[in-house]
């Protein structure tokens, strides 16, 4: 399968374009709007650079897209209007909108769509998938989970498109981070978020304005199910981390996909009621071929391009899917109006 990479930043050259060269794709080429730095990444990878993203969709079977995230909805609506398969990051879009609108077009050109969040492709969370799935934790009674990174601590720093309503969405944090940890909490328990209420802030404002939220915590309802999540990218005094914590009836689960280390540096905990947490490995099954002392991101995209391009071959939707990132998304769009308006909204 012929890949053409979308967008020619750190997150492409890290994951994207080595995780699909490992599950055996071919490289069409490079297409970002900054030729120059499409043409760095390209001679650093042995392929080409386009300067025309059409031409790009002409040289290649589907397109991996690693932009901003105010043009995902134009740059995949294109690529499958023109019969290519689309592979997006997450969030899938601004907007519920948006991102709906990616998944009708792919659904009307019958093209196979992926969003890429990279906890589907964890050790730790897959094996967790399978144990609450198993009933090793009985039936789930609540939920606790947060994704906290500090990449925006700095007050002096630089503000990132991510901080920009325009560029990022108006969820800021609540989208960034927030659509790591709903589509977790969904893979994880197999529950859907019914209903949220919300509360985000701008806690560090700079001179570039920041314009969507730096931390929101969220209450959310899955069914009969409670959660209650935190969300903040100027959380200082740790590295960046993901967890999610499910207590169930039998028993409970902790578990931090890896992240800033190796593929295999997860955190997994199982505690029998009324017991304490004790660490336990993952399932070695979930590996696939792997070498989990390779770096995170890589590792996690090596497994989503596989299912990418085994989905496009056999023309069946993958896991995670584009309808997964709509999903996500939905709840990303739920938090941000509750914020606004200061109250409970119903997906």
């Amino acid at each position: 399968m012929k890949i053409g990479i979308v967008g020619a930043g750190w997150w492409a050259g890290f994951a994207h374009l080595p995780g699909f060269k490992e599950a055996g794709a071919v490289i069409a080429g490079i297409y970002s709007r900054t030729l120059a730095h499409a043409d760095k990444l390209a001679q650093q990878h042995g392929t080409l650079a386009f300067a025309c993203y059409e031409d790009l969709l002409a040289a290649c079977d589907g397109v991996a897209i690693s932009t901003t995230d105010d043009t995902h909805a134009s740059l995949g609506i294109q690529a499958v209007q023109a019969g290519k398969h689309l592979f997006m990051e997450k969030p899938l879009a601004r907007t519920t909108e948006e991102a709906r609108a990616i998944l009708e077009a792919a659904i009307a050109h019958e093209r196979i769509g992926l969003t890429a969040f990279t906890s589907r492709g964890d050790l730790a969370a897959e094996t967790a998938q399978e144990m609450v799935q198993a009933g090793e934790i009985g039936e789930v009674l609540y939920l606790r989970g947060f994704f906290h990174g500090g990449f925006m601590g700095d007050p002096e720093g630089p503000t990132s498109w991510r901080a920009k309503a325009e560029t990022g969405g108006t969820g800021g944090a609540v989208a960034d981070l927030g659509a790591h940890l709903f589509d977790l909490v969904r893979m994880v328990t197999g529950l859907e978020f019914t209903e949220v209420v919300a509360q985000g802030q701008i806690h560090l404002q700079r001179p570039d304005p920041v314009t969507n939220l730096d931390e929101g915590a969220l209450l959310a309802r899955l069914g009969g199910v409670s959660g209650a999540f935190s969300l903040s990218r100027v959380h200082i005094g740790a590295d960046q981390r993901l967890e999610l914590e499910i207590q169930g009836s039998k028993g409970a689960l902790k578990l931090s996909p890896a992240l800033w280390g190796r593929g295999g540096s997860y955190t997994l905990k199982l505690a029998r009621r009324p017991g304490h947490y004790q660490d336990i490995p993952a399932d070695a099954r979930f590996l696939r071929g792997r070498n989990p002392d390779a770096s995170w991101g890589y590792f996690q995209f090596v497994e989503l391009a596989r299912r990418f391009i085994e989905a496009a071959q056999h023309h069946r939707q993958p896991t995670p899917s584009l309808a997964d990132g709509l999903a996500a998304q939905k709840v990303i769009d739920a938090a941000t109006q509750s914020a606004e308006q200061r109250t409970w909204i119903t997906l």
